[in-house]
């Protein structure tokens, strides 16, 4: 599967310092991807469109910045919160000898799995914040993010997991 890492930051990032593959974190490329790789310049502008798209009509995009209103919380996790819903109570059913792995239950594991990617889908969009140096799931980025001022994206990349 194939996804994107957006650098984002407070401030605009000129094109020669912006993020690239070998910038990324040793932990995120034994955890997470195959392999990363820098993208042209269409392909940045592709992804930036991708990204606009995906955060719906609470982002304006204007070149390089991105104004999200703090609504996106409510209209991007909609659905990830009813499959988490599911999940936990799925989850909830569970006895103790499921839980401890004295019975095995592939459909506890895969409730389990279902609960945590819905609340956060580490294969899925990263976010490269370069103001603190973090990479982080685009779902905890939108949970912790402030809204109350623009974000820039500097460097978009490809990754494979």
């Amino acid at each position: 599967m194939q996804n994107n890492i957006y650098e984002v930051s407070s401030s605009p990032i000129p094109a020669e310092q912006r993020a690239k593959a070998g910038n990324m974190p040793d932990w995120f490329f034994e955890r997470i991807c195959d392999y990363a790789e820098n993208v042209t310049s269409e392909e940045r502008e592709s992804a930036i469109q991708t990204l606009s798209w995906i955060l719906g009509c609470h982002c304006t995009r204007e070149g390089n910045r991105l104004t999200i209103s703090p609504e996106v919380k409510q209209f991007f996790f909609q659905k990830a919160f009813l499959c988490f819903c599911a999940a936990a109570k799925a989850l909830a059913q569970t006895d103790y000898t499921v839980f401890a792995g004295i019975q095995p239950a592939p459909a506890f594991q895969a409730a389990l799995s279902g609960l945590n990617e819905s609340y956060e889908d580490i294969r899925d969009i990263y976010i490269y914040v370069r103001d603190n140096d973090a990479l982080i799931p685009l779902d905890r980025w939108l949970r912790s993010a402030d809204f109350s001022h623009p974000f820039y994206v500097g460097g978009t990349i490809k990754y494979h997991c």
